[in-house]
């Protein structure tokens, strides 16, 4: 299977659905074999993917699909039945599968698929020889263009709109909403999260062309703190009291009710009782997890060290009023983050956001053809005004950081899911 950019860094984007719609007409059309739940947006796209996965199994009596991405350490990790992922030896038959379709599709159309829709197909194609009726699937990049959008859903999740792949979706938010907005579908309900006014003055303009169902955070879905850190849940017809929630963050309450509005409408649809759902929501939340986002790096020897994919300015805001609260609850008494970056993102704005809650940043240059050198971020700092010290590899940066944070203070590692993935890697964490 291709991967022109390496194992971890994909080739350029290419918009269109030309190319995967070729690969399904000439496949017996694998994604038109199980409904979807669909999932798109700017950040927290996975997490909510992760919270409904967990609640479509402990609910429905029969396998569930789950497609995301990027992947962590292994491509396998994107593709999952019934919490499982694609076994090696499945995966590499089917990678050599898609591969020669490549070709006929680039005989056909005259390019080959990309990295990503090459994925998009070994997922369905493997959701079909699985027999999945119902798969939870992640957009990649945007809606409209996106490959995944040739799935069927039975609702449309929409989790937030930021500035991000401005080059590819535009630089303002009504056109980054006008092309997320583009998986939703005639007569199909619609889940949205927290949008900008401007962002959802459009969405909810497809929404009723459509004729869509719509619940929106902060109006038909809400979620309240309850003592011992517990969430109470609001949804049209069902409260669900008291319910903890595995996975840390404010912004993971958000993720979370967006995924039990979208488990609630299938529930709905296949006739199961509201303490059916009830029981599934509370077990599901309780044990979902999901590598790389707000979460302690796993091991022993890891105490202090917590890793964040985010890397955008939005998702940057939402992990600084975190690391602000552990400050403010005096949990730890200094805050380094190990920092790196692609340099295709804003890099600017992500620092603009963290700067004032973290006490240093060491930054490092990432091993992919996308990373920003190290003195494009050192400069960056500079700008900002931040304090930093510079280290030649994760590894480097690694012991820099651990040190300057002391034994009673946080590291964070930040600023892309590969900064994260090099987390994983160098502690020897397990992706689920």
């Amino acid at each position: 299977m291709r991967n022109t950019g390496g194992p971890r860094g994909p080739e350029r984007i290419r918009p269109g659905l030309e190319r995967i719609l070729a690969a399904c007409e000439m496949t017996r059309h694998p994604e038109r074999a199980f409904r979807a739940v669909h999932i798109a947006g700017t950040n927290g796209k996975g997490s909510t993917a992760c919270f409904t996965d967990a609640v479509l199994r402990r609910m429905l009596a029969e396998p569930i699909g789950l497609y995301t991405s990027p992947h962590l350490l292994m491509p396998e990790e994107r593709i999952r039945v019934g919490g499982e992922k694609i076994p090696p030896d499945d995966f590499a038959r089917s990678a050599g599968k898609a591969t020669a379709l490549s070709v006929c599709v680039a005989d056909r159309v005259g390019e080959p698929l990309s990295y990503f829709e090459e994925m998009t197909w070994i997922a369905c194609d493997w959701f079909r020889e699985r027999k999945v009726p119902l798969a939870v699937m992640e957009t990649g990049l945007g809606g409209r263009w996106d490959a995944t959008n040739l799935c069927l859903p039975v609702v449309s999740v929409i989790t937030n709109v930021g500035r991000d792949h401005a080059e590819w979706l535009g630089k303002s938010l009504k056109k980054i909403a006008s092309e997320k907005a583009g998986i939703l579908r005639e007569d199909t309900p619609a889940v949205l999260g927290k949008l900008s006014p401007s962002a959802r003055k459009v969405v909810l303009s497809v929404a009723k062309g459509k004729g869509s169902r719509v619940w929106e955070m902060d109006r038909e879905l809400r979620w309240e703190e309850c003592p011992e850190g517990r969430i109470s849940f609001l949804l049209p017809g069902i409260s669900l009291e008291r319910i903890k929630v595995r996975m840390q963050g404010e912004f993971q309450r958000h993720n979370a009710l967006l995924a039990l509005a979208a488990s609630w409408i299938v529930a709905s649809s296949r006739g199961v009782t509201e303490r059916n759902f009830a029981r599934a929501a509370r077990l599901a939340l309780g044990e979902a997890s999901w590598p790389g986002r707000y979460a302690p790096l796993p091991g022993k020897r890891n105490t202090g060290a917590w890793v964040d994919g985010a890397h955008n300015p939005a998702a940057a805001g939402a992990l600084a009023r975190e690391l602000a609260k552990r400050r403010s609850g005096g949990r730890t008494e200094r805050i380094v983050a190990l920092w790196s970056m692609l340099v295709d993102k804003d890099i600017a704005g992500f620092l603009r956001e963290i700067a004032s809650v973290v006490d240093g940043v060491v930054a490092y240059p990432m091993e992919v053809d996308r990373a920003a050198k190290l003195p494009v971020l050192s400069a960056a700092l500079r700008k900002e005004g931040i304090r930093y010290r510079e280290a030649k590899n994760f590894a480097d940066g690694w012991a820099i950081a651990r040190r300057w944070a002391g034994k009673k203070g946080m590291t964070i590692v930040c600023g892309s899911l590969m900064a994260a993935a090099d987390a994983y890697r160098f502690r020897g964490g397990r992706v689920g």
